[in-house]
């Protein structure tokens, strides 16, 4: 049965559990603001300021911001095994940089965002939970412990964003050189791009600033494969370049 908690103890109860490395299994309610207040309110303890983002689109279908920590971000060839995951699963993806900061309360155009944009990178997003029952948990739960983002490693860049035709663009995950999957203009969206002003205005509209020199990535290109501690993963996007995490 589902129980209301407060915000502050939801927060607590996950920043213990990310300390632990001990998933926490929490049977509440929480909204989507009560979602983003506790993911301020962890993130504080995590990362003040940070440079690296994941978004993509919730249930309701509004474009959701969450913000992931520097001690978990990595460029590539990444290593993360010295770290404990308990939900492991990884996804091929593509992460933007703006350039230029988006401040606090204000409201953006598309051509403002595309405007800041300088670069985009092959990325490989490391799925997981401080969730024990992660499974089952409601998606706003999901989005209070910052969308599942277990690490984000940043591989191989390129400055013409716009040179990339998604509807044709390949994709390839390797889990210890073994090609498990392999699909082409495979992002929900489409465009990934498409998801960058939505992500813009929900972030500074919930209290955050955007700093020059942000990364975001977009969303899954792959699905999540199920990884393995000791795992070596590496993601291709043909003609942009690859990126690759020991976990």
């Amino acid at each position: 049965m589902s129980t209301k908690i407060d915000n502050e103890t939801i927060s607590q109860s996950l920043i213990e559990a990310r300390e632990s490395g001990k998933p926490v299994e929490l049977n509440c309610v929480v909204s989507e603001s009560d979602a983003y207040a506790i993911q301020m309110l962890t993130n504080r303890n995590l990362d003040a300021s940070p440079l690296f983002w994941k978004t993509g689109l919730l249930s309701n279908n509004s474009t959701f911001c969450a913000p992931i920590a520097a001690c978990n971000h990595q460029a590539s060839p990444a290593n993360f095994s010295s770290h404990s995951f308990n939900a492991l699963h990884v996804e091929a993806e593509l992460a933007y940089r703006f350039n230029t900061a988006f401040e606090l309360g204000k409201t953006y155009q598309e051509d403002e965002v595309f405007a800041a944009l300088d670069r985009v990178a092959v990325a490989i997003e490391v799925l997981d939970s401080r969730l024990a029952n992660w499974q089952v948990a409601d998606e706003f739960l999901h989005l209070a412990d910052n969308q599942m983002n277990g690490a984000l490693v940043i591989g191989a860049e390129i400055e013409n964003w716009r040179s990339i035709e998604s509807s044709s663009q390949a994709v390839n995950v390797f889990i210890n050189d073994e090609l498990v999957l392999a699909d082409c203009g495979s992002h929900p969206q489409l465009d990934p791009t498409s998801l960058l002003t939505g992500f813009v205005n929900q972030a500074c509209q919930r209290g955050y600033t955007i700093a020059a020199g942000t990364w975001v990535t977009t969303g899954t290109w792959s699905g999540y494969p199920r990884a393995q501690a000791g795992d070596l993963v590496r993601v291709e996007f043909p003609g942009l370049g690859e990126a690759s995490v020991a976990l």
